[in-house]
């Protein structure tokens, strides 16, 4: 399973659609306490989050990941570069960082190598 934390409707449901496309099976949330409880399930092969959400941000999901060891690897997505990639590679689970407009093709190859399909 893919997670997909955005706090955009529009960007969840295009993420969604284009992972199922490929054959992942996708959750999605809108905040960090639900992306949270997704990262702890055995499933979770991968996950997309967004820095910026309501409650728990993204940084301070990938705080918590590193705190709890949850060795889930991530995706990044931002609307605004309050993070570069080199603040990111401080957290271990950080595999990809993508600047908003996301490029669909791109955070597919991502996923692809975060998580390859069997």
């Amino acid at each position: 399973m893919i997670l997909v934390a955005d706090d955009d409707k529009v960007i969840t449901q295009l993420l969604r659609v284009m992972l199922e496309e490929a054959g992942y099976d996708v959750e999605v949330t809108h905040d960090g306490e639900h992306a949270y409880d997704f990262l702890k399930r055995e499933d979770c092969a991968g996950a997309i989050i967004d820095i910026r959400m309501p409650g728990l941000n993204g940084a301070e999901l990938l705080m918590l990941m590193t705190a709890e060891q949850i060795e889930v690897p991530v995706v990044v997505t931002a609307g605004f570069p309050d993070f570069d990639e080199e603040e990111m590679k401080q957290f271990p689970n950080v595999k990809r960082y993508f600047l908003k407009p996301l490029y669909p093709e791109e955070v597919l190859a991502a996923v692809k190598e975060i998580a390859p399909l069997n």
